[in-house]
C-alpha cells in the first residue's frame, strides 16, 4: 500500500442518512435479505409524526463462523436521496451504539424515562462495535476469546461491504464514520485503515 494523501476537508451538513451498529449474542441466524425485508414500519409506542424511514437487521460478516452484526438505519428526514451516509460507533469497548448513540443521543427516537415510551428527538442527526455487544452475535465461541480492535474493524468493514450489497443505492453517497470515546480513539482509525 502506497502513501495516502491527506483527508479532504469537507463541510458537513447537520442532516445525515445514518446507521448505528449494535454490538449480545442471541441464537438467531442471519439470512441474506433485501432492504424492504429489513424495513421497520413502526415501533411500539413510536410517535405518529414525523414519519421515520428506518431499517434494522443482521448482516453476516463471517459465514464460516456464523458471525453477524446488527444494525439500525435511519434515512434523513428530508431530501434523503441527497444526504451523505454516516456510520456511528459508540466506544466502550462493549458499549452498544444502539442503546446509547441511537436511543439516547443521536437517533430520531429517544426512549422515555419509563423505558417504554418513544419520543421524537428534534436534534437527531438524521434530520450501532464488535461481536458480543448489543444484538450482534457469533455461533463460534472461540471468536469471543480473540476479540481485539483489528478483529472488530475487519468485521465492521465486512459489514459495510455486505450492507452496501443489500442497499446498493447508497454506494455513490459521500460516506462518513464517526463515534465517541473508545470508538473515536481506536475503532474508527482501525476501520479507516481497511477503508
Amino acid at each position: 500500500m502506497g502513501p495516502r494523501s491527506p483527508p479532504k476537508r469537507v463541510s458537513i451538513s447537520h442532516s445525515f442518512t445514518s446507521f448505528f451498529l449494535g454490538f449480545l449474542i442471541p441464537c438467531i441466524n442471519a439470512a441474506p435479505l433485501g432492504p424492504e425485508s429489513d424495513r421497520v414500519i413502526k415501533l411500539p409506542n413510536q410517535p405518529a409524526t414525523p414519519s421515520i424511514s428506518q431499517f434494522s437487521g443482521y448482516v453476516t460478516v463471517n459465514e464460516e463462523h456464523g458471525r453477524a452484526l446488527f444494525y439500525w438505519f435511519f434515512e434523513a428526514q428530508s431530501e434523503a436521496s441527497k444526504k451523505p451516509l454516516l456510520l456511528w460507533l459508540n466506544g466502550g469497548p462493549g458499549c452498544s451504539s444502539i442503546a446509547y448513540g441511537a436511543a439516547s443521543e443521536l437517533g430520531p427516537l429517544r426512549v422515555g424515562e419509563n423505558g417504554v415510551d418513544l419520543h421524537f428527538n428534534e436534534f437527531a442527526w438524521n434530520q450501532e462495535s464488535p461481536v458480543g455487544v448489543g444484538f450482534s452475535y457469533t455461533n463460534t465461541t472461540s471468536d469471543l476469546t480473540i476479540l481485539d480492535d483489528a478483529f472488530a474493524a475487519e468485521d465492521v468493514y465486512m459489514f459495510l461491504v455486505e450492507w452496501l450489497q443489500r442497499f446498493p443505492h447508497f454506494k455513490t453517497r459521500d460516506f462518513f464514520i464517526s463515534g465517541e470515546s473508545y470508538a473515536g480513539i481506536i475503532y474508527l482509525p482501525f476501520l479507516s485503515f481497511y477503508l
